[in-house]
């Protein structure tokens, strides 16, 4: 069998967010020893400076070493990252590569249509059809790229997915509250910060915990003006270790997003056995489903963030039956081994066409 020889190219691996996640993850699986694999960092955390350097270098890196390779794969967001990633999806077609757009932007529909004008989004469609495969994360991105953006039948959706962890939440008691992600309007934070103090006249000792960077400043102010102080704790950003750790501490799981692709957030939390809440947006009703394996609200509710934080709070049966159902849900569907095979066999069959 071919073992296909791919250059990766996408954010540094300790930059915070859900790509660089999803990255980490593939090399935690394995992914570099089923396949002859160059990751290239075209972006890292820090000034604009600093990331016009790292992408100036990183381009002229991929000049040198992208004709060893067979298959370029592209981990792509919007704005910015749509303007650096094209530059290599127009090199790589130049020279005659097999190119994978990994497509994991949030709020790409809005970039589309409300962020660009018309010869943006003709610039747009002619970068995407340079793709030999245009990688989605979700049926719901499926149908939005095939109807707006590219020819449908190079759209392939793949899930993002998670390593299973060894351990299992036994102990439901607690009224501890998680939120991972970056802080701000899309993801929802204010309406969490607004919803809380309606959540504490029932449950009285609920603690919530913000892991993310972002709005901290402008989420710490609405703390001190509505005095949640006691029961809201903010970590920074948290990865490894201290994610881990949370994600034991607590037994429930909220992100009421606008925007998403598919959540590695809701995704951990889940294989976790957290009782999830999140929204509607983006892939994640592929992966709760309602009053099953978790509970979703219409972003923007706070009124329905707030009854559902109280319903699952209230009943610790029901945040146990809840948090084991979607682990299991997590376990079936969304196992990054799963994940990792398909990718590996769209590998072969880009290398078999070339």
């Amino acid at each position: 069998m071919i073992k296909p020889k791919v250059i990766m190219i996408g954010p540094g691996r300790d930059v915070m967010g859900g790509v660089s996640t999803v990255i980490n993850n593939y090399y935690a699986i394995g992914l570099d020893n089923d396949v002859d694999l160059y990751y290239l960092p075209t972006m890292e955390d820090g000034s604009k400076v600093k990331k016009l350097v790292v992408a100036a270098k990183a381009y002229m890196a991929f000049g040198r070493l992208v004709k060893k390779y067979d298959i370029v794969h592209i981990h792509m967001a919007a704005q910015a990252s749509f303007d650096r990633k094209s530059l290599f999806v127009k090199r790589a077609k130049k020279i005659g590569k097999k190119i994978i757009i990994h497509q994991h932007a949030a709020d790409f529909d809005k970039y589309f249509f409300e962020q660009v004008d018309d010869k943006k989004r003709t610039r747009i469609k002619e970068i995407f059809g340079l793709a030999d495969k245009v990688i989605v994360l979700s049926e719901e991105w499926a149908e939005f790229f095939g109807k707006n953006v590219c020819d449908q039948g190079k759209i392939e959706v793949l899930y993002n997915g998670v390593v299973m962890p060894e351990y299992e939440k036994k102990d439901y008691s607690d009224h501890n509250v998680l939120m991972l992600g970056r802080l701000g309007e899309r993801k929802g934070t204010y309406d969490l910060l607004k919803a809380i103090p309606k959540v504490l006249e029932q449950i009285g000792d609920a603690t919530f915990y913000f892991g993310g960077d972002g709005d901290v400043e402008q989420c710490k102010k609405i703390v001190a003006e509505n005095g949640l102080a006691d029961h809201v704790k903010f970590l920074g950003w948290v990865r490894d270790e201290v994610k881990e750790k949370y994600l034991k501490t607590c037994n429930t799981f909220i992100l009421p997003s606008y925007h998403e692709g598919m959540p590695m957030a809701v995704l951990e939390a889940m294989s976790y056995g957290l009782t999830t809440i999140s929204t509607n947006a983006g892939g994640i009703p592929q992966i709760i489903e309602q009053g099953v394996s978790g509970i979703r609200v219409e972003a923007g509710d706070i009124d329905a963030i707030s009854s559902a934080l109280i319903d699952v709070l209230k009943d610790k049966d029901k945040r146990m039956a809840l948090g084991k159902a979607g682990r299991e849900r997590i376990r079936v569907k969304f196992d990054l081994r799963a994940n990792v095979i398909a990718l590996e066999k769209m590998y072969q069959l880009l290398c078999g066409d070339s």
